[in-house]
């Protein structure tokens, strides 16, 4: 238990959770039937990335978040958090949708197959894959959560990544530094 009071291992328990939703998010989540006019007696499957458009994204800006309370400073780093924990909440939202109502998220994705806008009443069911979607978000919340314990105590990146405060030494760091090597000052005028 003590190895889950790192910052390390929580960092790394919230990007496997969101690297958890982003390959399921290319399953079918949904199967269902639509009798339609112009469809017909079909049946339609939709992914993840269809039922839950931007979780894939969301995931994304849970990974950046990790990465950014483990590196950031105090003051970056309460951001960080804050807005990492809302991309989980909105995940988890999004993903609950899928799971409560199905018909209705996969009535549009049948109408656009049918070439037309609204929705089409559809019988449709739920397979694991949005579950275990779920179960990624909530994986990488409760690890978010474990990261805002350590926050106190856990410094971000040490002084030696900072950038020295010496003067440039040769001339390609003088340009860096915005002084002209060339420039050895202004010649009088005669």
């Amino acid at each position: 238990m003590n190895a889950l009071r790192r910052r390390g291992v929580l960092v790394l328990l919230v990007i496997l959770g969101a690297f958890l939703v982003v390959v399921v998010a290319s399953r079918t989540w949904l199967t269902g039937s639509v009798d339609d006019v112009v469809l017909g007696a079909r049946s339609v499957d939709a992914t993840g990335a269809q039922a839950a458009g931007g979780v894939v994204a969301l995931a994304l800006v849970v990974v950046a978040g990790a990465v950014a309370s483990a590196t950031a400073g105090p003051r970056a780093r309460i951001v960080a958090l804050v807005l990492t924990a809302l991309a989980v909440v909105t995940g988890i939202a999004s993903v609950a949708r899928v799971l409560l109502d199905p018909g209705s998220v996969l009535g549009p994705i049948a109408a656009a197959a049918a070439g037309r806008t609204g929705s089409l009443e559809t019988h449709s069911s739920v397979n694991a894959w949005p579950w275990v979607a779920l179960l990624g978000f909530v994986v990488a919340g409760l690890a978010l959560a474990g990261l805002t314990r350590v926050r106190r105590v856990a410094p971000g990146l040490s002084s030696r990544y900072e950038a020295p405060g010496r003067a440039p030494e040769s001339d390609w760091d003088q340009l860096t530094a915005g002084d002209d090597p060339t420039d050895v000052g202004q010649t009088p005028r005669t």
